[in-house]
């Protein structure tokens, strides 16, 4: 059964110059204070090494809604980073973001039935991510900076904060101003940007975690 389209109001633009437009209207959305204390906790704790872009988004999450999960659970988010494992996929500070939408809207029993704004936010979170970068894939997300360089680091700082910031704003007020959907643009990556993202074999998430500890803020 194909997905649902969402419709999208008329415009004269064409398809390239109404990117443009979405990009520029989202990079000016304007966060209260709480929203941008979210955004400062998640990029302090990518910064000191402490997690990567999904561990940091979902305990900034966790722990601004009173820690409704333990914060070790903090675990199950550590697949993500670098799109799923080094994989180049969904960028690992949205999939993280959706898993902290989780746990103020996600269901807690078998047939509970699902909230009515799980699946709006989640999508919201995804269209907000799109527009201002213009992918949510992370193969295509860093395809224009080295591995582990500096201009990387500083990207993924950004990019956490900019989701931890989106997830606070959405859960305490919600869909602030109507989007149409961004058209995905990752199906075709392996073969467009056939850029490896994989740092060389003795590199490994732990490797990368821990050259991040310590060293980071003397590199931005």
């Amino acid at each position: 059964m194909p997905l649902p389209k969402k419709s999208k109001p008329a415009s004269s633009l064409s398809k390239r110059e109404q990117a443009i437009e979405d990009r520029r209207l989202e990079r000016l959305r304007v966060y209260d204070e709480v929203s941008e204390s979210a955004r400062s906790k998640a990029e302090t704790l990518y910064k000191k090494g402490q997690f990567l872009c999904s561990e940091a988004v979902f305990t900034t999450v966790n722990d601004h809604l009173g820690q409704p999960a333990d914060p070790r659970m903090v675990k199950m988010a550590s697949g993500f980073p670098v799109g799923i494992g080094m994989s180049g996929c969904l960028c690992g500070a949205v999939a993280g973001g959706v898993m902290a939408l989780g746990l103020e809207h996600g269901r807690e029993k078998k047939g509970q039935k699902m909230s009515d704004d799980m699946f709006p936010l989640s999508s919201e979170l995804h269209d907000r991510f799109q527009k201002r970068n213009g992918s949510t894939c992370c193969r295509k997300l860093i395809k224009h900076v080295e591995f582990g360089s500096r201009e990387h680091i500083k990207q993924c700082i950004r990019l956490t904060g900019e989701v931890a910031a989106d997830v606070v704003d959405m859960i305490e007020h919600g869909i602030t101003e109507p989007t149409d959907r961004a058209q995905p643009d990752c199906g075709d990556c392996p073969n467009d940007h056939p850029v490896s993202i994989k740092p060389p074999k003795k590199a490994t998430l732990g490797s990368l975690a821990a050259r991040l500890k310590g060293s980071i803020l003397s590199r931005i």
